[in-house]
């Protein structure tokens, strides 16, 4: 017998959250991978936690299905984008796909909400959070690089250098879970 706290509609949308998850997990790594090609070392390193932090949103996910019982589905993932014109389109991909999930978490929010699954909404509400530190994170860093302008991409670098491994305007050490 299924002891689930969470509501049956929601579950499928939660697969579908874990294969978002992942694919901005690819992603990033493809715009770290970018970043350390074109010998940009502290964009590449920011670029790789945050693709180790999308696979902890995965994992939250699917954390949170198998305690609560329910079937476990890992969608297929589509490749990555892997070729940037310049440092501002990688960091714009980027930003875009922090707005798409903030979407994908509010309508998740809203489902949970219609379904009166006090458990999921809980669940979502560090999402929520998670999600505007995400996005002011990502549009910080695209509107120094286009101060910058591509010529000058070594003053990002030392802006990173400076400040530590961090979540820009904020030491990863303050960052919590």
């Amino acid at each position: 017998m299924k002891t689930t706290l969470i509501s049956a509609k929601i579950i499928p949308e939660f697969h579908r959250q874990i294969g978002s998850e992942l694919e901005a997990f690819l992603q990033y790594l493809a715009i770290a991978a970018y970043f350390e090609k074109a010998a940009l070392p502290r964009l590449a390193a920011h670029f790789a936690r945050q693709a180790e932090e999308e696979r902890g949103h995965a994992m939250r996910f699917l954390q949170l299905l198998i305690d609560n019982d329910a079937d476990v589905v890992i969608p297929a993932i589509p490749a990555p984008e892997g070729q940037f014109r310049d440092a501002e389109h990688a960091v714009t991909l980027s930003l875009e796909r922090e707005l798409r999930v903030t979407e994908e978490i509010h309508s998740l929010l809203r489902l949970a909400r219609q379904e009166n699954d006090f458990t999921s909404e809980t669940f979502l509400h560090w999402f929520v959070k998670e999600q505007l530190e995400e996005v002011s994170t990502a549009d910080q860093l695209l509107k120094m690089i286009q101060r910058a302008g591509s010529q000058r991409l070594l003053l990002v670098e030392e802006f990173l250098a400076r400040s530590g491994p961090m979540r820009l305007g904020k030491p990863a050490e303050e960052e919590g879970g």
